[in-house]
């Protein structure tokens, strides 16, 4: 809904770079009208606009700013008139009062620029002071996993130790394998040697059993003849 609103305020509000403040304000509202200061110290908006734009603008100037202070603020709504195609800051005073609080405005933004600095410092410390904190805390688990590896190179140190004696006794056991089978050899070798030395004494004593019968039988036939 379109309104007008006719405000006063009260406090330190001139000289201070407050209308400066207020017309940027007005202009980020989209608003139509003016502000100017008034004889009695005091300064006067007046303007139109969407509602909800008006209401935001009460709350943005009720400020104590070094060196604004306001402590009052008075506002009545009409119906628009449509009269205003801007918004604009009236100066009637002299050039030098006008000068004065164009400097002070121009000195609050300065102090705004370095305090939001500052602030943005400080949020830039803080995530600093986080990102070394998860870096001490990587560095930890970077520790800890070096750890684990020292334990896991320990535990292969020591399969390899297992692995040396497990292969000293695979060593081992061929040996008595080949002792084995050498023995196994020898013994075919022993065996073979008494087959063939039985054999050989068994034809022997064939041949001299042969030899008698044959002597025997030769003795018989001689005296058979005679």
């Amino acid at each position: 809904m379109q309104k007008r609103a006719e405000i006063k305020v009260y406090g330190r509000v001139q000289k201070a770079g407050f209308r400066d403040f207020i017309d940027e304000i007005a202009f980020n509202l989209n608003l139509n009208g003016y502000v100017k200061n008034l004889d009695d110290g005091t300064v006067q908006v007046v303007c139109e606009g969407d509602e909800a734009a008006i209401n935001e603008l009460l709350k943005k100037i009720n400020i104590v700013q070094y060196p604004i202070r306001v402590e009052n603020i008075e506002v009545s709504y009409k119906n628009p008139t449509g009269e205003f195609k801007i918004f604009e800051l009236i100066r009637d005073e002299d050039i030098t009062t006008a000068t004065y609080e164009r400097m002070d405005a121009a000195a609050r933004y300065i102090r705004e620029m370095n305090s939001n600095l500052c602030q943005k410092m400080d949020f830039l410390g803080g995530k600093i002071d986080v990102l070394g904190g998860k870096m001490d805390s990587l560095g930890e688990k970077v520790d800890f996993l070096g750890g684990k590896i020292d334990v896991l190179g320990g535990k292969i140190d020591s399969l390899g130790g297992k692995i040396d004696v497990l292969g000293g006794r695979v060593d081992s056991f061929g040996g008595k394998i080949d002792v084995l089978g050498n023995k196994i050899d020898l013994a075919r070798v022993e065996i073979s040697s008494e087959i063939r030395i039985s054999r050989d004494s068994l034809r022997s004593h064939l041949d001299g059993r042969i030899s008698n019968i044959e002597r025997e039988l030769a003795l018989i036939k001689s005296k058979v003849v005679t």
